[in-house]
Order: structure tokens, then C-alpha cells, then sequence
């Protein structure tokens, strides 16, 4: 470029944050800022899948593990999320990623769409050698009954992990510091004892989360280092075609 001409910002082409599809969303990744790519993530990486309802809290869970902050302007942070991000952290030596997600019953995204993505990672990534330490679900106790979304969003959960997996599960509760104490504990029980249940006993681990980042960093070392193949990880083609024909037959309703 000649000396006497200056770059302006406006004259360099920006991705657009709105990208129509996630799979131009997931490629334009690794041009965007603090983010780490699919290729970049090591089998000595300790890899946490983060997942839950829109409006969960997945991105702000990850804000305090990252000490990334939501965009100026951008509101709630998890509106935003319509690809597979990948983020880094170090602890004692150690990078961590943390994985968000699509959220399920995301207005301007089929639920089927949302799914076709986190499979689509998941099977990348263990072509590369790469397993999961953990996956965070995470529910909001301000949600005071369970919707058909409740209940179709788990349900994949559980199918996409299977039982040998379940105990790299944290079934985290989300805004604890929004609601009184004793609706918040009748939510995580009513949680416990009832949806959550089967998968609990399989060896997931119910888990609150009060919104610091010394909540996040204990849930997530919690896990300690243990790895292991989803079930979705190890038959693709068994699992994807069981879960699309339930997807086909499963109504989706707020």
C-alpha cells in the first residue's frame, strides 16, 4: 500500500455478525475475535460443551470463565450466539475451552438446525482425536414450569450422551441471584426429582451456578480430567437417524 494511503475501517470488508445459515457462521469463526477454531483445539485441551435453552445463561457462564465481556450494544449475549464458538482459558497451567452453542427454541433458528450443528462439531472434533471432559446444560430456575422445549431440549441431552457419559454431565441452574431463594430451590428440586431424574442416576451431577466466576471455575474443575466419547461421538449414523425421525415426530412449543 502506497505511504500516502491510509486504511480506513470502512474500506475494509467485514463478515457479517448475522451470517444466513450456521454453517456460514461456523466458517467464519476464526476471523473473529478471542475465538479459537475447531482445528486449533489440542487432544490435551480440556474441551466443555456448553448447552441449554435460549435464555439459559450458556454465554454468560462462559463470560466468567473467559472474562469476556457481552458486545457494547448487543444486549444478552446469548441472543447472539448462532454458530459453535470455541474460547480459551488458562488455569494452572492448563487450557480449557468452552464451547458455546446454539440455543434450543432460538426464534430465528430450527431446532433441527441447532442440532445438525452441535453434531456436526462433535463429529469433527473426534475425527481429530478430540474428547470431552464435560458438557454443562444449563436451566434457568426463573423458568417456573417446563415447557415442551424443556423437556425436547433434555431429551436430546440425554441422546446425545448416553448413559456410559453421563457422568461428565453438569446439570447447572442458572439465575439464582434474579429470583427469591425459595422459588429458586423449589425449581431445583421440582428439576431433581422429577425430568433430571433418569440422567442423575445415570451419574450426571446437579450443580447451582450464582453468577461469579468462582461458581463457573468450580462446576467446571469439578470435572476434573477425565475424557470420554459421546455416544453420538461413537455411532453417528445410528444415533443422527434415530434422533432426526424423533425430531420429525417431536413438536416444538414454548
Amino acid at each position: 500500500m502506497p505511504a500516502n494511503r491510509k486504511a480506513s475501517r470502512s474500506s475494509v470488508p467485514r463478515p457479517s455478525p448475522y451470517p444466513h445459515t450456521l454453517r456460514e457462521q461456523m466458517s467464519s469463526v476464526s476471523t473473529l475475535r478471542g475465538l479459537v477454531p475447531t482445528s486449533a483445539i489440542r487432544p490435551d485441551d480440556v474441551v466443555i460443551l456448553v448447552i441449554g435453552k435460549t435464555g439459559s445463561g450458556m454465554s454468560n457462564f462462559i463470560n466468567k470463565l473467559t472474562g469476556m465481556q457481552p458486545e457494547d450494544g448487543a444486549g444478552e449475549l446469548f441472543s447472539r450466539t448462532k454458530g459453535i464458538y470455541a474460547y480459551e482459558s488458562y488455569r494452572n497451567g492448563q487450557r480449557f475451552i468452552f464451547v458455546d452453542t446454539p440455543g434450543f427454541n432460538n426464534q430465528k433458528i430450527p431446532q433441527s438446525e441447532v442440532f445438525g450443528a452441535i453434531t456436526r462439531w462433535l463429529k469433527e472434533t473426534h475425527q481429530h482425536s478430540i474428547k470431552l471432559t464435560g458438557v454443562i446444560y444449563t436451566h434457568s430456575v426463573m423458568d417456573d414450569r417446563l415447557s415442551a422445549t424443556d423437556m425436547q431440549s433434555f431429551q436430546l441431552i440425554t441422546r446425545l450422551c448416553g448413559n456410559e457419559a453421563a457422568d461428565r454431565v453438569r446439570l447447572v441452574t442458572t439465575m439464582w441471584d434474579q429470583v427469591e431463594q425459595s422459588m429458586a430451590e423449589e425449581m431445583q428440586k421440582k428439576l431433581v426429582s422429577g425430568q433430571w431424574r433418569s440422567l442423575i442416576k445415570a451419574g450426571a451431577r446437579p450443580e447451582r451456578f450464582n453468577n461469579t466466576s468462582e461458581a463457573a471455575w468450580n462446576i467446571v474443575q469439578g470435572l476434573g480430567n477425565t475424557k470420554k466419547t459421546l455416544l453420538i461421538q461413537k455411532e453417528p449414523v445410528t444415533i443422527c437417524g434415530r434422533l432426526k425421525r424423533w425430531l420429525g415426530h417431536s413438536r416444538v412449543e414454548g
